[in-house]
């Protein structure tokens, strides 16, 4: 590997020290410096991906998002530049998959609820007991739709075949072959207990569950959102909540992070995570690993876990401009 390639990271993510980083010079933080001397970018959606910051960095070859979502990255922009756009797609099911089940289970549980009412709970002087417990129900009973059946989504599917709950998918590309799950959008939200998000942010699936597509689901339904924040209407979801149009929402992501509408946070029916889908040492050691590689090897001439392969051209004119 040349050593005379300069890459960035946003920051010195978990591991970094840990990593093999080869004799490529790195520099971190959100100040990219001398953005036309760079040839690699690992970033977050601290440092969106803009085509006005791409256009001065005419040496850059390869942008890797860390994680697996890239809504940050001006993708067209990028591709009309011959700039591969890689992502770290398979270092974060499990803990994504691990964050999900134990969001099912504590919103069918109540766990949160019975949390806060027993913290609230007086008790006379002298006599101790218990809040009454709100009755809920097995979690084998309830019927769990997955929106969205890629990586995370059939690792999902998977746990929950373990664990007896029965549950059905959907996704743009239709059912699987002999996989009897499958549902359309609107007739899984009727038919589930329990809506799971687990699709990426695009075009199609901004604000994916609105007021429309939630007057569909149960009122007794409860809604987990484990993809990203946008692919839900906060505003008509909280007037769902209120209204009792749904019975409850389960969130690790929200529209405009870090801030959380402050409705959200007074309901009892509401679980809040702060975006820690992939919050575990050994998921973020693993994402690191893999966003340096996906530098390297583009730096080297191969694509791994490309989002635009076809339209990378760069990688070509600088490799000449070397020679």
């Amino acid at each position: 590997m040349p050593v005379h390639y300069r890459c960035h990271a946003v920051k010195e993510f978990p591991g970094w020290d840990q990593v093999q980083k080869t004799s490529i010079h790195w520099t971190t933080g959100l100040n990219i410096g001398s953005a036309s001397e760079i040839h690699g970018l690992i970033t977050t959606p601290e440092l969106p991906i803009t085509a006005q910051l791409l256009e001065p960095m005419q040496q850059l070859v390869v942008i890797s998002a860390y994680g697996v979502g890239y809504d940050y990255i001006d993708v067209e922009a990028a591709s009309t530049l011959g700039i591969l756009v890689t992502h770290t797609p398979d270092a974060v099911i499990r803990a994504t998959t691990e964050l999900g089940i134990a969001l099912i289970l504590a919103s069918i549980r109540d766990i949160a609820g019975q949390d806060r009412r027993i913290r609230r709970k007086s008790t006379p002087s002298g006599k101790l007991e218990f809040p009454v417990s709100r009755l809920t129900h097995d979690a084998s009973s309830q019927l769990v739709g997955l929106v969205g059946y890629g990586r995370i989504g059939q690792r999902l599917g998977q746990v929950l075949m373990a664990l007896d709950i029965p549950f059905i998918y959907t996704r743009r590309r239709g059912p699987f072959t002999n996989h009897p799950g499958y549902r359309d959008l609107d007739v899984m939200l009727e038919e589930a207990d329990v809506i799971v998000l687990t699709v990426p942010l695009t075009p199609d699936t901004y604000h994916l569950i609105n007021r429309q597509t939630l007057s569909h689901m149960k009122p007794s339904a409860i809604l987990i959102n484990i993809a990203r924040g946008a692919c839900v209407d906060e505003v008509a979801l909280i007037d769902a909540l209120q209204s009792g149009t749904i019975a409850g929402a389960a969130l690790d992501v929200f529209e405009d992070e870090p801030w959380v509408p402050k409705a959200l946070g007074k309901m009892d029916n509401v679980i809040l995570s702060p975006h820690a889908g992939t919050s575990t040492w050994e998921t973020r050691l693993a994402m690191t690993r893999d966003a340096v590689r996906n530098v390297l090897s583009a730096l080297a001439g191969v694509p791994q876990n490309a989002i635009n392969s076809a339209q990378w051209t760069r990688i070509a004119d600088h490799a000449n401009r070397q020679s």
